[in-house]
């Protein structure tokens, strides 16, 4: 580890706002006992830039507290950065709440640091406690399956009942943090993958105003796209989508309704699950498509000259919707990417957003069904 490279974000958080000056401390151990250094706390979202410093010795934080007016989410800055910039990286960017009492930090762990202290900082750990483990049963069997062979392991393959776990958890503890920042800090960033539109949109709902219209979370933004998503739900037709193409229009509605089940994978050039997940999509074009199944992938936010590189670097075999830009949000209400839909012969959506094992169950129950076998012959 780098000292001067590392960077540790941590997202700080108190009970209420707007209710006077809050009192916060900061301790713990950052885990990494080569660390001997000041660092800058930085508020990240209401543009009070540095609030404070800790010390930094043998990787322990030596306390420091002061009051601070409302919730503020802040980045720990450790390392010799001009002007408190933050570099992010993926292994150093860690929530943290402080605020309401003492915030204990303990990066000793692997994926996430323990956070100790206040009811916000354990039901935070809480969540990432139950991901954890969720993730690593998942992998685990994986493991057990492939017996030794290849694997292309994602967080898009995740099967549906650790997802449903993870869900349960983060409504539960949403439901009992709708006035504070711990509950839309959930409902806005880590949580959001694993909640159904519907369940988001009830948790939302009972959210305390001012958290809604907090202009840094774009909320409304979310609120539309989870909106969208039910409006294209299982069992309904599909909404065509079109892109201009060196100077040719190309729909989707070039591939779906046209009588052959569609596999329309969303997804990114520069989306590392996205690419991940390639080889297992050539895989499974070429068992099916001469059986009624295209596999088509709709790049987004990029233009199309750099997806045709990615397709040919990656050896891609399926078709392509290129050039589609934000059309997934505002049309289908996806706000990441991989993501997949699977729309029925005559248009209509069969599933959305099923991943890995889940969807090839789908397809498993599609095309080896008696009756659809019949129907082949």
């Amino acid at each position: 580890m780098n000292k001067k490279t590392i960077i540790t974000a941590l997202l700080a958080l108190v009970a209420l706002t707007g209710q006077g000056q809050v009192h916060y401390r900061l301790e713990g151990n950052i885990g990494d006992s080569t660390i001997t250094e000041k660092a800058l706390v930085k508020d990240m979202y209401n543009n009070r830039g540095i609030i404070d410093t800790v010390n930094i010795v043998k990787g322990i934080i030596e306390p420091v507290e002061g009051e601070l007016p409302d919730t503020t989410i802040c980045a720990l800055i450790i390392g010799n950065m001009p002007d408190g910039k933050v570099i992010y990286l993926d292994r150093y960017l860690y929530p943290v709440f402080l605020g309401g009492g003492t915030t204990v930090f303990d990066g000793r762990t692997m994926r996430h640091p323990f956070l100790k202290g206040t009811t916000m900082c354990e039901d935070y750990t809480l969540f990432h406690k139950t991901e954890g483990e969720a993730l690593n049963k998942w992998m685990m069997e994986r493991i057990r399956k492939a017996n030794g062979g290849p694997m292309h392991l994602t967080s898009a393959d995740m099967g549906r009942e650790q997802t449903e776990q993870i869900a349960k958890t983060a409504k539960e503890i949403i439901s009992r943090h709708t006035s504070d920042m711990l509950g839309l800090y959930l409902l806005h960033e880590e949580a959001t993958n694993y909640l159904s539109p519907s369940t988001w949109l009830e948790l939302y709902s009972k959210m305390e105003p001012w958290l809604k219209t907090k202009p840094e979370y774009h909320m409304s933004i979310f609120k539309s796209s989870m909106e969208k998503n039910i409006k294209t739900s299982e069992g309904t037709m599909f909404v065509d989508m079109e892109a201009e193409v060196d100077g040719h229009i190309c729909r989707l509605s070039d591939y779906v309704g046209k009588g052959r089940y569609v596999w329309a994978e969303f997804w990114g050039s520069t989306c590392q699950p996205c690419l991940t997940q390639i080889p297992k999509l050539n895989s499974i074009y070429k068992k099916y498509k001469e059986r009624g199944l295209t596999v088509l992938g709709i790049a987004v936010y990029e233009d199309a000259e750099k997806t045709r590189r990615a397709i040919k670097k990656h050896g891609i075999t399926y078709p392509q919707l290129l050039n589609t830009q934000k059309q997934a949000s505002i049309k289908y209400g996806i706000l990441g990417t991989p993501y997949s839909i699977l729309f029925a012969p005559d248009g209509t959506i069969l599933a959305r957003g099923l991943h890995g094992e889940d969807l090839e169950k789908k397809l498993t129950e599609i095309f080896e069904t008696k009756k659809y076998q019949e129907l082949e012959n």
